[in-house]
């Protein structure tokens, strides 16, 4: 029994289609994204990492947070009280979005009269990108 005689040429049109769309429209943004401030000055810092303040880095120490969007914002100044000033803010990106097109392939099995092929596809590669931000004294301005 072939199984062009258990499923109708319709219903495995229907099938086709639906994983089609359905690949069209499966990948997520929700990539949770390692970043890293490290204070490489001799004085405390104030980092901020995407809106969540972390006080009083001391020098050679970092920061760990993860993050799911598709930039992070990091800022930093001198911790107060010690006759320094000077600030850093930058914005970086946490994915990458490559697009891709695969082509349809056809085979065929020699003897046989029988062949199959597969659909063109196409679609986005979401690829997370750490991010470690080294602040140095030259960084602060």
């Amino acid at each position: 029994m072939s199984a062009r005689s258990i499923f109708p040429k319709s219903f495995a049109w229907y099938v086709t289609l639906g994983l089609l769309v359905s690949l069209s429209v499966s990948y997520s943004e929700d990539i949770n994204v390692a970043v890293t401030v490290a204070n490489r000055t001799a004085y405390y810092l104030h980092v901020t990492i995407n809106g969540k303040a972390y006080t009083n880095i001391a020098p050679e120490n970092s920061v760990n947070e993860e993050v799911n969007t598709a930039t992070v914002s990091i800022s930093a100044f001198y911790s107060p009280a010690q006759g320094r000033s000077g600030s850093f803010s930058k914005s970086y990106p946490t994915v990458s979005r490559e697009n891709y097109r695969r082509s349809g392939q056809t085979s065929c099995n020699n003897g046989r009269s029988s062949c199959t092929s597969t659909a063109p596809e196409t679609g986005t590669r979401i690829t997370s990108l750490p991010v470690r931000v080294e602040i140095f004294p030259r960084d602060l301005q």
